[in-house]
């Protein structure tokens, strides 16, 4: 049996988080209406999403040294996230990324520092987690590290999960081996010309399971191999958006959390839209991730 639902790869960061009236101009100095510091990454906010909707996961992935770090993997452990696969690099910088995200729009600012970290080398325990795993998350943050223990999950049989952005550097070799791959409308834009349902179609081609694209406030589409058509599903209006920061990884880690109830995949995308949503109520990425309870009242709520 496995020992973990879900394991993430990937980068585990930091978000130091302001929000401010209007945009400071160049020049200009501001005090932020509020501030917060929280931990940050895509597959890191998955795999703490999941945590808090009850699932058991872990992090494989490198920090750097110092108070930075550490408050990367403490906000994990935080969580109920297994973190003793995530090594912490001597005398190297950690991932910092500063946010500034205006009042009165939502809109944001993302200066994401990745530090000076090298890419972590992979050892025994890596493997051995995988393998006591049923699905691995892969954000691609580090490359080579994290394509070398995607190609051993699929030699494993553990399904894949990946969420790949248009400048990591081997993107298109990371889609190959996705069983249920969940991009943003960026990917898309950056690599099929705006054409969603396309990609869709080209992501089931290339052996996906399931294809999704997120289209933050218009919702998300996706498709189910073998389906003839797409599927899409509005935002879930929640109101007034503080941030949006982290929805994204939210809503990869709430699907995942579907699939392992054996959901339907319209009530899946539905339960990820509402995460995501919720989500997008308080500031940061890790702030706003809903409780089982909060986002299941929610879903009750929502008729399509």
């Amino acid at each position: 049996m496995n020992k973990f639902d879900v394991t993430g790869i990937g980068g585990a960061t930091v978000d130091h988080l302001n929000i401010v009236e209007k945009f400071p101009e160049k020049d200009q100095k501001v005090i932020p209406v509020r501030s917060s510091l929280q931990g940050g990454g895509q597959a890191a906010n998955a795999v703490a999403c999941l945590a808090r909707l009850g699932a058991k996961t872990a992090m494989i992935g490198t920090v750097g040294e110092g108070q930075v770090g550490q408050f990367a993997i403490d906000s994990l452990k935080e969580e109920g996230v297994e973190t003793g696969c995530m090594v912490v690099q001597k005398g190297k910088a950690p991932a910092l990324s500063s946010i500034i995200i205006e009042e009165e729009t939502g809109s944001r600012t993302i200066i994401a520092d990745r530090g000076d970290l090298e890419d972590f080398v992979i050892c025994d325990e890596n493997y051995d987690l995988i393998k006591n795993s049923r699905i691995i998350h892969s954000d691609a943050h580090f490359p080579d590290a994290n394509l070398e223990l995607v190609k051993f999950a699929k030699e494993n049989g553990v399904k894949i999960c990946i969420d790949s952005e248009p400048h990591t550097p081997n993107s298109e070799e990371f889609v190959k081996y996705a069983d249920y791959l969940i991009v943003s409308r960026k990917f898309v834009e950056d690599k099929f010309n705006h054409d969603y349902e396309k990609a869709l179609f080209d992501f089931i081609d290339m052996g996906a399971e399931i294809a999704i694209v997120t289209l933050g406030k218009y919702g998300a589409c996706g498709i189910v191999k073998g389906d003839k058509q797409c599927l899409s599903i509005p935002s879930f209006d929640v109101g007034e958006i503080v941030d949006t920061t982290g929805a994204g990884d939210v809503f990869h880690g709430a699907f995942l959390y579907g699939l392992l109830q054996d959901w339907d995949f319209k009530k899946n995308m539905m339960f990820a839209t509402v995460c995501a949503g919720l989500k997008c109520k308080k500031l940061g990425g890790r702030l706003g991730m809903p409780t089982l309870k909060e986002a299941l009242d929610a879903l009750e709520t929502w008729s399509l």
